[in-house]
């Protein structure tokens, strides 16, 4: 592992195993509340696995499999009933995992989690309509990088700009200044929606589109017409990850 450690790094290697525990996973997380959070996900997320799938062996188990492999033919073998039950129960985990996700990342589900996070008190601020734009295009650019995202274009109108956690990944949470007010944009290179989807939440009105393999999203409390912006980011964006 180099020196450098980033946010990816350290995401990706919990992701993998959520029990690792290397020096430089322990140090990085100490020092960034994002990943130390995503740490604390999967581990919570591993432990529910791990309590599904514990299931009570018989303590004769193996004697009994070796007498009937040995002395029973292929036609007279069955299946024994508590083979069955954990056989049901792992089909259960898995549908109930895939359910869990297929409606986390509904459109709607999707909308109405990104709106809470817009309008969360501590990110109530971003949302100034008197915020100046960014002048720094390196401190965007390296915002960007944190989610893995790299952008070709002007970037002129962000007023804020940061790389959050959403869903255990790294996103961007960007804000422009809209023909009518601020406007937000999350780039989600994780995420992916089949067609673009409109939602309303919170007072709040989102639009979701694919993009590559990732998705955007604009939310606005005001009546700036979002496709424009969509399109524009649509046409800078691209996904590194």
């Amino acid at each position: 592992m180099n020196t450098h450690i980033t946010c990816l790094d350290v995401r990706r290697a919990l992701g993998a195993e959520p029990q690792r525990r290397d020096a430089w996973i322990l140090g990085h997380c100490k020092v960034c509340a994002q990943c130390a959070a995503f740490l604390k996900e999967m581990l919570t997320l591993d432990q529910r696995l791990e309590r599904a799938l514990n299931i009570e062996v018989p303590k004769d188990l193996e004697a009994r499999i070796v007498f009937r492999a040995e002395f029973r033919s292929v036609e007279r073998r069955r299946v024994y009933p508590w083979l069955a039950a954990a056989a049901s129960v792992v089909l259960a985990v898995i549908v109930g995992v895939g359910v869990w996700q297929y409606r986390q990342n509904s459109p709607a589900m999707l909308g109405q989690a990104l709106v809470a996070h817009v309008m969360n008190p501590k990110e109530s601020f971003a949302l100034d309509p008197n915020r100046p734009a960014i002048r720094d295009v390196s401190f965007v650019t390296g915002v960007l990088n944190q989610a893995g995202i790299r952008m070709n274009g002007s970037m002129d109108d962000i007023s804020y700009a940061r790389a959050d956690t959403f869903r255990g990944a790294m996103v961007a949470h960007l804000v422009v200044r809209g023909r009518d007010g601020p406007v937000t944009v999350f780039l989600l290179p994780h995420i992916h929606v089949r067609a673009p989807t409109h939602f309303n939440a919170q007072g709040c009105d989102g639009l979701i589109l694919p993009s590559g393999s990732g998705s955007i999203a604009i939310i606005a409390n005001n009546p700036t017409p979002m496709m424009p912006i969509a399109h524009e980011f649509m046409k800078m964006v691209q996904w590194s990850i």
